[in-house]
Protein backbone atom coordinates (compact mmCIF):
# COMPACT_ATOMS: atom_id res chain seq x y z
CA UNK A 1 0.00 0.00 0.00
CA UNK A 2 1.15 3.39 -0.19
CA UNK A 3 2.50 5.63 2.35
CA UNK A 4 0.62 7.79 3.53
CA UNK A 5 0.77 11.13 4.39
CA UNK A 6 -0.59 14.05 6.37
CA UNK A 7 -0.13 16.76 4.18
CA UNK A 8 1.74 16.87 1.30
CA UNK A 9 1.15 17.82 -2.70
CA UNK A 10 -2.66 19.14 -3.35
CA UNK A 11 -4.73 16.34 -5.25
CA UNK A 12 -6.64 17.43 -7.74
CA UNK A 13 -8.84 14.38 -7.56
CA UNK A 14 -9.46 11.72 -4.91
CA UNK A 15 -11.49 8.36 -5.46
CA UNK A 16 -13.50 7.39 -2.30
CA UNK A 17 -14.81 4.13 -1.61
CA UNK A 18 -17.51 4.40 1.51
CA UNK A 19 -18.34 1.37 3.45
CA UNK A 20 -21.78 1.87 5.14
CA UNK A 21 -25.52 0.77 5.03
CA UNK A 22 -26.58 2.56 1.76
CA UNK A 23 -30.11 3.51 3.62
CA UNK A 24 -27.61 5.34 6.42
CA UNK A 25 -29.15 8.92 6.38
CA UNK A 26 -25.82 10.96 7.18
CA UNK A 27 -24.55 9.59 3.62
CA UNK A 28 -26.80 12.54 2.16
CA UNK A 29 -24.00 14.97 2.99
CA UNK A 30 -21.57 13.42 0.54
CA UNK A 31 -23.03 15.89 -1.82
CA UNK A 32 -21.18 18.42 -0.60
CA UNK A 33 -17.77 16.65 -1.35
CA UNK A 34 -15.31 18.87 -3.07
CA UNK A 35 -15.30 18.40 -6.89
CA UNK A 36 -13.00 15.77 -7.78
CA UNK A 37 -13.69 13.40 -5.03
CA UNK A 38 -15.27 10.24 -6.80
CA UNK A 39 -17.57 8.15 -4.76
CA UNK A 40 -16.68 4.79 -6.31
CA UNK A 41 -18.95 2.47 -4.44
CA UNK A 42 -21.08 2.28 -0.97
CA UNK A 43 -21.75 -1.05 0.81
CA UNK A 44 -21.42 -2.79 3.53
CA UNK A 45 -20.68 -6.20 2.72
CA UNK A 46 -17.66 -7.88 0.39
CA UNK A 47 -20.58 -8.84 -1.68
CA UNK A 48 -21.42 -5.39 -2.34
CA UNK A 49 -17.88 -4.51 -3.78
CA UNK A 50 -17.72 -7.50 -5.82
CA UNK A 51 -19.01 -5.78 -8.76
CA UNK A 52 -15.57 -3.26 -8.84
CA UNK A 53 -12.34 -4.46 -11.03
CA UNK A 54 -9.04 -4.63 -9.48
CA UNK A 55 -8.25 -1.66 -11.45
CA UNK A 56 -11.02 0.45 -9.61
CA UNK A 57 -10.18 -1.22 -6.28
CA UNK A 58 -6.45 -0.38 -6.69
CA UNK A 59 -7.43 3.09 -7.73
CA UNK A 60 -9.21 3.57 -4.18
CA UNK A 61 -7.31 6.73 -2.45
CA UNK A 62 -9.72 7.22 0.46
CA UNK A 63 -11.78 4.55 2.52
CA UNK A 64 -14.98 6.32 5.02
CA UNK A 65 -16.02 3.98 7.33
CA UNK A 66 -19.79 4.94 9.16
CA UNK A 67 -22.95 3.86 9.73
CA UNK A 68 -24.73 3.29 12.88
CA UNK A 69 -26.51 -0.19 14.22
CA UNK A 70 -27.32 -2.24 10.70
CA UNK A 71 -25.78 0.20 8.79
CA UNK A 72 -22.87 0.00 10.70
CA UNK A 73 -19.23 -0.92 8.66
CA UNK A 74 -17.64 -3.76 10.29
CA UNK A 75 -14.21 -4.61 11.18
CA UNK A 76 -14.44 -8.00 9.46
CA UNK A 77 -15.77 -6.94 6.16
CA UNK A 78 -13.45 -4.09 5.88
CA UNK A 79 -10.31 -6.73 6.89
CA UNK A 80 -11.93 -8.85 3.70
CA UNK A 81 -11.19 -5.93 1.33
CA UNK A 82 -8.04 -4.56 2.50
CA UNK A 83 -5.84 -6.86 -0.09
CA UNK A 84 -8.16 -5.45 -2.75
CA UNK A 85 -6.97 -1.59 -1.99
CA UNK A 86 -3.15 -1.80 -2.96
CA UNK A 87 -3.23 2.12 -3.31
CA UNK A 88 -5.11 3.50 -0.13
CA UNK A 89 -3.58 6.06 1.89
CA UNK A 90 -6.25 7.20 4.40
CA UNK A 91 -9.11 5.54 6.12
CA UNK A 92 -11.79 7.78 7.83
CA UNK A 93 -13.74 6.71 11.18
CA UNK A 94 -16.66 8.44 11.59
CA UNK A 95 -17.03 7.02 15.39
CA UNK A 96 -14.64 8.14 18.09
CA UNK A 97 -13.79 4.33 19.65
CA UNK A 98 -11.18 2.26 17.24
CA UNK A 99 -11.26 -0.90 20.06
CA UNK A 100 -13.62 -2.78 17.60
CA UNK A 101 -12.21 -1.49 14.54
CA UNK A 102 -8.25 -2.00 14.43
CA UNK A 103 -7.01 -5.03 12.55
CA UNK A 104 -3.32 -6.20 12.34
CA UNK A 105 -2.90 -5.31 8.37
CA UNK A 106 -4.40 -1.57 9.60
CA UNK A 107 -2.19 -1.24 12.38
CA UNK A 108 0.61 -2.31 11.09
CA UNK A 109 0.56 -0.97 8.10
CA UNK A 110 1.00 2.60 6.09
CA UNK A 111 -2.39 4.16 6.02
CA UNK A 112 -3.52 7.04 7.67
CA UNK A 113 -6.12 7.05 10.39
CA UNK A 114 -8.57 9.30 11.48
CA UNK A 115 -11.96 9.32 13.68
CA UNK A 116 -14.31 11.36 14.90
CA UNK A 117 -12.55 12.70 18.19
CA UNK A 118 -14.44 15.18 19.31
CA UNK A 119 -17.84 15.58 17.60
CA UNK A 120 -19.32 13.62 20.61
CA UNK A 121 -17.94 15.65 23.39
CA UNK A 122 -20.73 18.03 24.33
CA UNK A 123 -23.48 15.39 23.99
CA UNK A 124 -21.53 13.10 26.87
CA UNK A 125 -20.33 15.91 28.72
CA UNK A 126 -24.25 17.18 29.40
CA UNK A 127 -25.16 13.48 30.58
CA UNK A 128 -22.12 13.50 32.82
CA UNK A 129 -23.44 16.89 34.56
CA UNK A 130 -27.51 15.22 34.24
CA UNK A 131 -26.23 11.91 36.28
CA UNK A 132 -24.56 14.24 38.73
CA UNK A 133 -27.75 16.02 39.15
CA UNK A 134 -29.82 12.52 39.38
CA UNK A 135 -28.47 11.68 42.53
CA UNK A 136 -27.24 15.42 43.85
CA UNK A 137 -31.35 16.24 43.62
CA UNK A 138 -32.72 12.62 44.19
CA UNK A 139 -34.43 12.43 40.83
CA UNK A 140 -36.03 9.04 41.43
CA UNK A 141 -37.79 9.97 44.48
CA UNK A 142 -39.49 13.08 43.04
CA UNK A 143 -40.37 10.76 40.57
CA UNK A 144 -41.98 8.04 43.29
CA UNK A 145 -43.40 10.97 45.22
CA UNK A 146 -44.99 12.33 42.10
CA UNK A 147 -46.94 9.24 41.32
CA UNK A 148 -48.09 8.53 44.79
CA UNK A 149 -49.32 12.27 44.60
CA UNK A 150 -47.20 12.40 47.74
CA UNK A 151 -46.24 15.94 49.39
CA UNK A 152 -43.09 15.46 51.03
CA UNK A 153 -40.31 18.15 51.01
CA UNK A 154 -36.79 17.22 51.61
CA UNK A 155 -33.14 18.47 51.28
CA UNK A 156 -31.43 18.55 48.19
CA UNK A 157 -27.36 18.84 47.33
CA UNK A 158 -25.89 21.24 45.22
CA UNK A 159 -23.13 20.68 42.85
CA UNK A 160 -21.59 23.49 43.36
CA UNK A 161 -18.22 22.73 45.74
CA UNK A 162 -18.35 18.82 44.88
CA UNK A 163 -15.59 17.91 43.09
CA UNK A 164 -15.92 15.94 40.00
CA UNK A 165 -13.08 13.56 39.01
CA UNK A 166 -12.20 12.75 35.60
CA UNK A 167 -10.79 9.51 34.65
CA UNK A 168 -8.86 10.49 31.20
CA UNK A 169 -8.34 14.04 29.98
CA UNK A 170 -9.10 13.65 26.40
CA UNK A 171 -11.55 15.42 24.51
CA UNK A 172 -14.73 13.97 26.57
CA UNK A 173 -13.44 14.57 29.75
CA UNK A 174 -11.96 18.16 29.02
CA UNK A 175 -15.74 19.16 28.02
CA UNK A 176 -17.15 17.45 31.31
CA UNK A 177 -14.96 19.37 33.21
CA UNK A 178 -15.91 23.00 31.63
CA UNK A 179 -19.10 22.11 32.10
CA UNK A 180 -18.47 21.43 35.62
CA UNK A 181 -16.71 24.20 36.45
CA UNK A 182 -19.80 26.14 34.86
CA UNK A 183 -21.66 24.36 37.88
CA UNK A 184 -18.74 25.58 40.46
CA UNK A 185 -17.63 22.40 40.96
CA UNK A 186 -14.06 21.45 41.61
CA UNK A 187 -12.15 19.23 38.94
CA UNK A 188 -9.34 16.67 39.66
CA UNK A 189 -8.31 14.80 36.28
CA UNK A 190 -5.89 11.83 35.77
CA UNK A 191 -4.01 11.21 32.52
CA UNK A 192 -0.46 10.22 31.52
CA UNK A 193 0.88 13.83 31.06
CA UNK A 194 0.17 15.40 34.23
CA UNK A 195 2.23 18.71 33.52
CA UNK A 196 -0.31 21.16 32.77
CA UNK A 197 0.23 23.13 29.57
CA UNK A 198 0.26 27.40 29.57
CA UNK A 199 -3.29 26.89 28.21
CA UNK A 200 -4.61 25.00 30.72
CA UNK A 201 -3.39 26.84 33.72
CA UNK A 202 -4.80 29.81 32.36
CA UNK A 203 -8.55 28.55 31.91
CA UNK A 204 -8.14 27.65 35.42
CA UNK A 205 -10.60 24.44 34.55
CA UNK A 206 -8.37 21.46 36.18
CA UNK A 207 -6.94 22.39 40.08
CA UNK A 208 -4.94 18.88 39.65
CA UNK A 209 -3.88 16.37 37.65
CA UNK A 210 -3.32 13.15 38.86
CA UNK A 211 -0.99 10.28 36.84
CA UNK A 212 -2.56 6.85 36.13
CA UNK A 213 -0.72 5.18 39.27
CA UNK A 214 -2.18 7.72 41.36
CA UNK A 215 -5.98 6.51 40.59
CA UNK A 216 -6.75 5.59 44.09
CA UNK A 217 -6.39 9.34 45.28
CA UNK A 218 -8.03 10.65 42.56
CA UNK A 219 -11.05 8.00 43.52
CA UNK A 220 -10.89 9.20 47.20
CA UNK A 221 -10.72 13.09 46.42
CA UNK A 222 -14.23 13.15 43.98
CA UNK A 223 -17.84 13.20 45.38
CA UNK A 224 -18.43 12.32 41.63
CA UNK A 225 -15.68 10.53 39.21
CA UNK A 226 -16.38 10.31 35.12
CA UNK A 227 -14.50 7.85 33.23
CA UNK A 228 -13.64 8.86 30.11
CA UNK A 229 -11.09 6.68 28.41
CA UNK A 230 -10.65 4.73 25.43
CA UNK A 231 -10.66 0.72 25.67
CA UNK A 232 -6.76 0.07 25.05
CA UNK A 233 -4.59 -2.96 26.61
CA UNK A 234 -3.46 -0.16 28.97
CA UNK A 235 -7.38 0.59 30.26
CA UNK A 236 -8.94 -2.92 30.38
CA UNK A 237 -10.53 -2.90 33.70
CA UNK A 238 -8.34 0.02 34.84
CA UNK A 239 -11.04 0.98 37.08
CA UNK A 240 -10.73 -2.34 39.21
CA UNK A 241 -11.69 -3.70 42.86
CA UNK A 242 -9.06 -1.47 45.26
CA UNK A 243 -10.27 1.89 43.15
CA UNK A 244 -13.37 1.41 43.67
CA UNK A 245 -13.24 0.65 47.33
CA UNK A 246 -11.10 4.14 47.40
CA UNK A 247 -14.48 5.85 46.54
CA UNK A 248 -15.95 7.39 49.12
CA UNK A 249 -19.06 6.12 50.79
CA UNK A 250 -21.11 8.92 48.96
CA UNK A 251 -19.25 8.75 45.85
CA UNK A 252 -21.05 8.48 42.47
CA UNK A 253 -19.31 6.55 39.54
CA UNK A 254 -20.16 7.60 36.22
CA UNK A 255 -18.83 5.68 32.29
CA UNK A 256 -18.88 7.75 29.10
CA UNK A 257 -15.87 5.60 27.92
CA UNK A 258 -15.94 1.58 27.20
CA UNK A 259 -17.53 -1.10 29.69
CA UNK A 260 -14.47 -2.88 29.67
CA UNK A 261 -12.42 0.00 31.86
CA UNK A 262 -13.76 -1.15 34.14
CA UNK A 263 -14.10 -4.32 36.38
CA UNK A 264 -17.94 -4.54 36.15
CA UNK A 265 -18.30 -7.33 38.75
CA UNK A 266 -16.37 -5.54 41.41
CA UNK A 267 -18.42 -2.12 40.68
CA UNK A 268 -21.54 -4.17 41.43
CA UNK A 269 -20.54 -5.76 44.31
CA UNK A 270 -19.54 -2.14 45.74
CA UNK A 271 -23.45 -1.29 44.32
CA UNK A 272 -25.57 -3.77 45.93
CA UNK A 273 -23.12 -3.58 49.53
CA UNK A 274 -24.30 0.01 49.04
CA UNK A 275 -20.55 0.76 49.35
CA UNK A 276 -20.80 3.52 47.27
CA UNK A 277 -24.07 5.79 46.52
CA UNK A 278 -24.43 5.21 42.68
CA UNK A 279 -23.09 4.92 39.49
CA UNK A 280 -24.82 6.12 36.16
CA UNK A 281 -23.33 3.90 33.39
CA UNK A 282 -24.09 4.54 29.46
CA UNK A 283 -21.57 1.09 28.63
CA UNK A 284 -20.80 -2.05 29.50
CA UNK A 285 -18.92 -4.95 29.62
CA UNK A 286 -21.31 -6.99 27.23
CA UNK A 287 -23.38 -5.11 25.06
CA UNK A 288 -26.23 -5.24 24.57
CA UNK A 289 -26.47 -5.24 28.57
CA UNK A 290 -27.90 -9.30 29.09
CA UNK A 291 -30.64 -9.20 30.85
CA UNK A 292 -29.69 -11.14 33.85
CA UNK A 293 -27.48 -8.62 34.66
CA UNK A 294 -27.86 -7.31 37.99
CA UNK A 295 -27.33 -3.72 37.41
CA UNK A 296 -30.74 -3.69 35.64
CA UNK A 297 -32.36 -3.98 38.56
CA UNK A 298 -30.29 -1.80 41.12
CA UNK A 299 -32.08 1.13 42.49
CA UNK A 300 -29.14 3.08 42.95
CA UNK A 301 -27.90 2.56 39.28
CA UNK A 302 -28.98 5.57 36.37
CA UNK A 303 -28.66 2.89 33.02
CA UNK A 304 -28.56 3.86 29.33
CA UNK A 305 -28.11 1.66 26.40
CA UNK A 306 -24.87 3.39 25.15
CA UNK A 307 -26.92 6.36 23.48
CA UNK A 308 -25.68 9.33 25.30
CA UNK A 309 -24.26 10.82 22.50
CA UNK A 310 -26.88 9.58 20.00
CA UNK A 311 -28.94 12.54 19.40
CA UNK A 312 -30.23 13.07 16.22
CA UNK A 313 -27.38 15.81 14.73
CA UNK A 314 -24.79 13.43 16.08
CA UNK A 315 -23.93 11.42 12.78
CA UNK A 316 -24.27 14.50 10.28
CA UNK A 317 -21.92 16.27 12.91
CA UNK A 318 -19.45 13.46 12.31
CA UNK A 319 -19.86 13.24 8.32
CA UNK A 320 -18.98 17.57 8.50
CA UNK A 321 -15.97 16.61 10.19
CA UNK A 322 -15.18 14.31 7.25
CA UNK A 323 -15.72 16.76 4.51
CA UNK A 324 -13.65 19.02 6.05
CA UNK A 325 -10.98 16.88 6.58
CA UNK A 326 -11.59 15.57 3.02
CA UNK A 327 -11.01 19.59 2.43
CA UNK A 328 -7.75 19.16 4.04
CA UNK A 329 -6.39 15.84 2.39
CA UNK A 330 -7.27 17.45 -1.12
CA UNK A 331 -5.29 20.70 0.00
CA UNK A 332 -2.22 18.47 1.07
CA UNK A 333 -2.82 19.94 4.36
CA UNK A 334 -2.01 17.70 7.24
CA UNK A 335 -5.30 16.04 8.71
CA UNK A 336 -7.10 16.29 11.82
CA UNK A 337 -7.63 13.89 14.22
CA UNK A 338 -4.51 11.31 12.98
CA UNK A 339 -5.27 8.23 15.47
CA UNK A 340 -2.40 6.46 16.84
CA UNK A 341 -3.33 3.29 15.99
CA UNK A 342 -1.31 1.39 18.15
CA UNK A 343 -2.19 2.85 21.10
CA UNK A 344 -5.68 2.52 20.23
CA UNK A 345 -6.96 6.26 20.34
Amino acid sequence: MASATAGGAPRPSVNLLVVSGPESPELSLLRRLPAGVNVVATGRTPEDFAHLTPEQCAGVDVLLNCGVGKNAGKRDDIRALWPRLTHLTWMHSASAGLEHLLFPELVEGPVTLTNAKGVYSHSLAEYCLTACNWFAKDLPRLRRQQSEAKWEPYDVEELRGKTLGVVGYGDIGQACARLAKAFRMRVVALRRRTELSAEEKAAGVVERMYSPDQLDELMAASDYVVMATPHTPATDKMVGAAAIAAMRPHGVFINLGRGKCVDEKALIAALQAGRIRGAALDVFETEPLPADSPLWRLDNVLLSPHCADRTKEFQFESLEFFLENMGRFMAGQPLANVCDKRSGY
